[in-house]
C-alpha cells in the first residue's frame, strides 16, 4: 500500500546509511528518516581496520562510546614494509595531532588511536545509533525505483509497499541497485583481487604490529602483491592477500592465499603455530572479492544520491573504506539539511553537484595515491614490476623526476591553504614526509615546503581559469554553504596529471581571478578587491586574510606562479 512521502529514504544500513541518518537527526531532528534493510545485524563484513579521522565522524553520529565500549582492538597506527628495502617504517597517528585545525577539533575527541572492528558488530552499533536518533527501520530491500519523469520519487521494497520521499538515496553498497553496477567504471590499473581469511593462536611483533595493547595494522609487499594483518578481536586475526585478477596462480583460492604467505617471511613467523579459521560456521576459510577499485559515473540524479560503496571503491592498502563512506555520508548529511531547510541561495543542483565533486574527487585522490604507492616499490618481482608500469604514466606530471611528481601529488591531494578548508583532508604532512622518504628519496631529503606568500608578490595563474557555483561543509554545524570552485587548466608540461587540482573560495571572490596576471602584487590586489566589494576599513583584515589564503591555495596546487618557491616546486 502507499504511505505518506517522508524526507530522505535510505537504501541500505551499513556504515554509509546508518551515519548518513544519524547526522542528519542530529543537526534536523524532525526530519523523517526511513531506513531500508534487508539483513538482520549483525551481519558479516570485511573492511575491519579503521584509520584515527573516523573517530571524529563518530563522534559526530554519537557512535563513539559505543564503539570505543565494545572491547575492539585499540589501533595506533600502521607498519609499512614496503618496496625492496626490508626495513619497516611507521605510521602514528598521535604524530598527526599537532597539525589537526581548530574546526576538527570540535568534537573535543581523542585521535591517538582507533581500532580494529569486527565489522558485524561495528555496522550493528552505527545502526542501533541511527535507530535510537530517530530513524525507522524497515526489514526490505527495494525491488524497483518509482519515477515521475526524470525524477526519482521513492521505491517499491521487496514487500511491495511504495515509499515515497523528497530524496532516495543509495546506500547499497557494492551490491548496488537496479543497473547502478553497470555505471560503474572499473580502475584499468587496479583490476585486483582480494583474499582473506581469519586466524587464531596468531603472534605479535613489536616492529611489526606492535603489542596487544598497543597495535597496529601490518602492510607487507611480498612476490604475489601485498597483504594486511591486524586483530579484529582478542582472539581472532584478518589476513589479506591482494594480486592482480589477470595474472594471478591458477590455484583454489585457499592455495593461493596459503602460497602467498609462505612467500613472506614476516607473515610466516607471525602466523607460525596459528590455525587458519572459518569466521562463522558455514563460512569458508578464504574470502575473495575481485575487481572492486570502481567509481560511479552519475553519483546524483534527480532525487536519487549514491554513498558510501555505492559511489566507489578504492584499493584497500590505505584501509579508508568505512572513512570514505562515512565521511561522504556526512557530506550528504549536511547537503541534504541544507535543502530540506530550503536555504535560500542553494539549489539543489549546486549543493548536490558539490557533493558529487567531493565524492568522485576525494576516491580519485585516493585511487593517486595508491598509485603513488605502487609506482615507488621496487621490489624485483614480476608482480610488481607490471605494478609499477600500469602506473608509471598516470597520475603525475609527465616531465617529472621522482621529487617533482611527490611534490604535485602531495599539493594537489593534502594542499588545504584556502579560505575554507577542504573536505577531504586525511593525512597530513608528516605522512607525506614519511612516505617521501620511504619511497622516493631514501637519502632523507624532506619534500619541497610549500611556499609561502608575502604583499609583494605578483602571482599569475598558469593557465584558463574556470569558476562555478558549489558549496562546502560548515563544519560542525550540520549544513554546507556556498562556495566557487576554481580550476586552473595548467599547461602542456603538465599533461598527464591527473590529480585533484581546484579551490574552493567565497564567491565573493570571483572579481580576484581577473588581476591575477602577474601585474598585481597581493597588497594591491587587497586594495582593488576592497574598492570592488566596497568593503569598509574595519573589515580589511579580514580581507588581507582571505586573499592571502586564496593565493597560497592555488601557490600550494601549483597553479600560480610569481609566488614563494611555487614555480621551482612545480616544474
Amino acid at each position: 500500500m502507499n504511505q505518506p512521502p517522508i524526507d530522505v529514504l535510505i537504501l541500505g544500513g551499513g556504515p554509509a546509511g546508518s551515519t548518513l541518518a544519524s547526522i542528519l537527526l542530529r543537526h534536523r531532528p524532525t526530519t523523517r528518516i526511513r531506513i531500508l534493510e534487508r539483513d538482520t545485524f549483525p551481519r558479516f563484513h570485511v573492511g575491519e581496520t579503521m584509520v584515527a579521522e573516523i573517530n571524529l565522524v563518530l563522534a559526530e553520529q554519537g557512535a563513539y562510546d559505543a564503539v570505543a565500549a565494545a572491547g575492539f582492538v585499540k589501533k595506533f597506527g600502521a607498519t609499512f614494509r614496503w618496496g625492496a628495502d626490508d626495513r619497516p617504517w611507521n605510521l602514528v597517528f598521535a604524530t598527526m595531532d599537532e597539525l589537526r585545525a581548530p574546526q576538527d577539533k570540535v568534537t573535543n575527541v581523542q585521535t591517538a588511536y582507533t581500532w580494529h572492528v569486527d565489522r558485524a558488530e561495528y555496522d550493528r552499533i552505527l545502526l542501533d545509533t541511527a535507530v535510537a536518533a530517530g530513524a525507522e527501520l524497515v526489514r526490505a530491500s527495494a525491488r524497483e525505483l518509482v519515477r515521475e519523469g526524470d525524477r526519482v520519487v521513492g521505491v517499491v521494497d521487496t514487500q511491495g509497499t511504495v515509499t515515497r520521499a523528497r530524496f532516495v538515496v543509495d546506500a547499497t553498497g557494492q551490491a548496488g541497485l537496479e543497473g547502478s553496477a553497470a555505471d560503474r567504471v572499473l580502475d584499468p590499473h587496479l583490476r585486483n583481487v582480494a583474499y582473506w581469511g581469519y586466524y587464531r593462536g596468531f603472534g605479535f611483533e613489536d616492529a611489526l604490529n606492535g603489542t596487544p595493547d598497543r597495535s597496529r595494522a601490518f602492510i607487507v609487499a611480498h612476490p604475489f602483491g601485498w597483504s594486511w594483518y591486524f586483530p579484529i578481536r582478542d582472539d581472532l586475526l584478518s589476513v589479506g592477500v591482494v594480486t592482480r585478477a589477470d595474472d594471478r596462480p591458477k590455484l583454489a583460492p585457499e592455495a593461493l592465499f596459503q602460497a602467498a604467505i609462505a612467500s613472506c617471511p614476516e607473515l610466516t613467523r607471525l602466523l607460525a603455530g596459528a590455525e587458519l579459521v572459518p569466521y562463522a560456521p558455514d563460512a569458508p576459510l578464504v574470502h575473495v572479492i575481485r575487481d572492486y577499485s570502481y567509481l560511479s559515473t552519475t553519483i546524483t540524479q534527480p532525487g536519487l544520491v549514491r554513498v558510501g560503496d555505492a559511489a566507489g571503491f578504492v584499493d584497500p592498502i590505505l584501509s579508508v573504506g568505512c572513512f570514505l563512506a562515512q565521511t561522504g555520508a556526512r557530506h550528504l548529511a549536511y547537503s541534504l539539511r541544507t535543502l530540506l531547510d530550503g536555504t535560500p541561495g542553494l539549489d539543489e543542483a549546486t549543493v548536490l553537484g558539490g557533493y558529487a565533486d567531493h565524492a568522485s574527487e576525494t576516491l580519485r585522490a585516493f585511487r593517486d595515491l595508491t598509485w603513488f604507492f605502487y609506482r615507488f616499490n621496487e621490489r624485483p618481482d614480476a608482480w610488481w614490476a607490471q605494478a609499477r608500469a600500469l602506473v608509471a604514466d598516470n597520475g603525475f606530471p609527465s616531465q617529472a623526476t621522482d621529487r617533482h611528481a611527490f611534490a604535485a601529488f602531495a599539493s594537489g591531494f593534502a594542499g588545504r591553504k584556502a579560505v575554507f578548508r577542504e573536505p577531504n583532508g586525511m593525512f597530513g604532512e608528516p605522512f607525506f614526509a614519511e612516505a617521501f622518504t620511504r619511497l622516493v628519496d631514501p637519502t632523507g631529503a624532506p619534500p619541497p615546503s610549500p611556499p609561502r606568500v608575502s604583499k609583494t608578490d605578483r602571482p599569475r595563474l598558469r593557465g584558463p581559469v574556470e569558476l562555478r557555483p558549489s558549496a562546502v561543509p560548515l563544519d560542525g554545524a550540520g549544513r554546507v554553504i556556498p562556495a566557487l570552485r576554481v580550476e586552473v587548466r595548467t599547461p602542456s608540461a603538465h599533461a598527464g596529471d591527473q590529480l585533484v587540482r581546484r579551490l574552493f573560495v567565497p564567491p565573493s571572490m570571483a572579481p580576484l581571478f581577473a588581476w591575477l596576471d602577474g601585474q598585481h602584487d597581493v597588497a594591491a590586489l587587497t586594495n582593488r578587491l576592497q574598492a570592488e566589494l566596497q568593503v569598509a576599513p574595519e573589515h580589511q583584515p579580514t580581507l588581507v586574510r582571505y586573499v592571502r589564503g586564496v593565493v597560497e591555495g592555488l601557490a600550494a596546487r601549483g597553479l600560480v606562479d610569481g609566488v614563494g618557491r611555487a614555480q621551482q616546486a612545480t616544474t
